[in-house]
C-alpha cells in the first residue's frame, strides 16, 4: 500500500508544483504587460511631475518636494498638501493630482525613505520625525495662505502628529483635512486572537532577521516579482482593479528599500495617535475608507470618526487600502466637495 500512496503523494506535488510555478509566471507575466501600458500611456501613472525642490529635515534628511502650480487658480483656493503612505510615493495621488491642477496649487513629497527622498536611521523613523518632515515641507513652500491637508495610511498618521505639535498653523492655516485608508491606533489587533498575536510574532521573527540580510530581501524582491504582484493586488486592493494599477502599486513598493518595512514597522504597530484627533476640533474632516481595507480596516476609520465631532465618515463600498487608486472619481470628488466647503 505505500508504494502507491507515495507515488499518488508524489503526483500530488508534482501537480502542486507545477500549478504553483504556472501562477507565479503567469503572475509575472501580467505583471510586465502591465508596466509596459502605464509608462507607456498618455498621462499615465507616475508620469505627472512638478517643480522639484529639496527640503533639509531637522536631522538634514533631504525631503523631495514638488509643487503643482494652476493654469487657472480660483481666487482664494488653499493650496492642497498631499502626504503618502508607508511603502509607496507621491506618485500614488496621480488621479487626484490629475483632477486638481488646473484649479489649485498642490504640494506633494516623499516622507523620508520612500520615493525621492533620502534614507534616515532606524531611530529618526518615528511619527514625530514624519511630523516634523511636514512642518519643514509646509514652511518651506508653503508659508501662508489656506491649507487643506489630505494624508493616506502613514501619511495620515503624520497630519495627526502634525496637528498636535502645530495648533497654531491648524487653526490659523488649515480649511479642511482628509484622512484616506488611516487609523489613529490599535493596527496591532487588525487580526485578534490567538491567530493574530502567532501571525505578528511570526511577521516580527521575519523583520528581526530580514533586517540582518538586506541583500538577501533585494535579490529575494528579483526572484519573487510573480508572487509579490499577486500579493500587492491582494494587500492593495478590494476588487478586480487594471492591471496597469497593481503594477504601479507594485513598482512603488519595490522601489522601496528593504528596511523601510522594518524600520517603520515600530511606528505602525505601536501607534497612539488618538489624543492628537483633539487638535481636529473645529476643522472640516473628511473620513474615507475602502470597504474591503485589510490594512486599515473600516472600524479605524468609524474610530476617528467618533473621536472627532463634526467628521464625515465615507465607507467606499469594494474598496481595499489603495483607494484612490482603485476609486479615484469617487476620491476625488469627496476631496472636491471638502475642498468647496471652506
Amino acid at each position: 500500500m505505500r508504494r502507491p500512496l507515495l507515488l499518488a503523494g508524489a503526483v500530488g506535488a508534482a501537480a502542486a508544483t507545477v500549478a504553483t510555478a504556472g501562477a507565479v509566471a503567469t503572475a509575472s507575466t501580467q505583471r510586465r504587460r502591465a508596466r509596459k501600458r502605464w509608462k507607456a500611456a498618455p498621462d499615465g501613472l507616475g508620469s505627472l511631475h512638478g517643480d522639484v525642490s529639496t527640503v533639509i529635515a531637522d536631522d538634514g534628511i533631504p525631503l523631495h518636494v514638488e509643487v503643482d502650480e494652476p493654469d487657472r487658480p480660483e481666487p482664494g483656493a488653499p493650496t492642497l498638501v498631499f502626504v503618502h503612505g508607508w511603502m509607496v510615493s507621491l506618485d500614488c495621488w496621480h488621479f487626484q493630482r490629475l483632477a486638481f491642477r488646473p484649479s489649485h496649487r498642490m504640494v506633494l513629497y516623499d516622507q523620508r525613505c520612500h520615493g525621492g527622498s533620502g534614507a534616515a536611521e532606524p531611530e529618526c523613523c518615528t511619527i514625530d520625525y514624519l511630523a516634523a518632515d511636514l512642518a519643514k515641507v509646509i514652511e518651506a513652500v508653503a508659508p501662508d495662505g489656506p491649507l487643506v491637508l489630505i494624508g493616506h495610511s502613514m501619511g495620515g498618521m503624520t497630519i495627526m502628529e502634525y496637528a498636535r505639535t502645530h495648533p497654531d498653523v491648524i487653526n490659523q492655516r488649515v480649511q479642511g483635512i482628509a484622512l484616506i485608508g488611516t487609523s489613529a491606533g490599535d493596527l496591532g489587533q487588525v487580526l485578534p486572537g490567538r491567530a493574530g498575536q502567532l501571525l505578528r510574532k511570526r511577521a516580527e521573527t521575519a523583520l528581526s532577521i530580514t533586517a540582518r540580510a538586506p541583500r538577501l530581501i533585494g535579490a529575494g524582491r528579483r526572484l519573487t516579482s510573480g508572487p509579490a504582484y499577486w500579493l500587492t493586488k491582494r494587500f492593495a486592493f478590494g476588487g478586480e482593479v487594471p492591471p496597469e494599477y497593481v503594477a504601479f502599486t507594485d513598482a512603488m513598493v519595490a522601489a522601496s528599500a528593504a528596511s523601510v518595512l522594518w524600520d517603520f514597522w515600530p511606528l505602525i504597530s505601536g501607534l497612539d495617535q488618538y489624543a492628537s484627533l483633539l487638535a481636529f476640533s473645529g476643522i472640516p474632516t473628511l473620513v474615507i475608507v475602502g470597504s474591503r481595507d485589510i490594512m486599515t480596516p473600516v472600524r479605524h476609520a468609524r474610530r476617528i470618526h467618533e473621536l472627532v465631532p463634526g467628521s464625515r465618515v465615507e465607507v467606499l463600498e469594494g474598496a481595499g487600502h489603495m483607494v484612490m487608486l482603485e476609486q479615484a472619481d469617487e476620491v476625488t470628488k469627496l476631496l472636491a466637495d471638502l475642498v468647496a466647503s471652506r
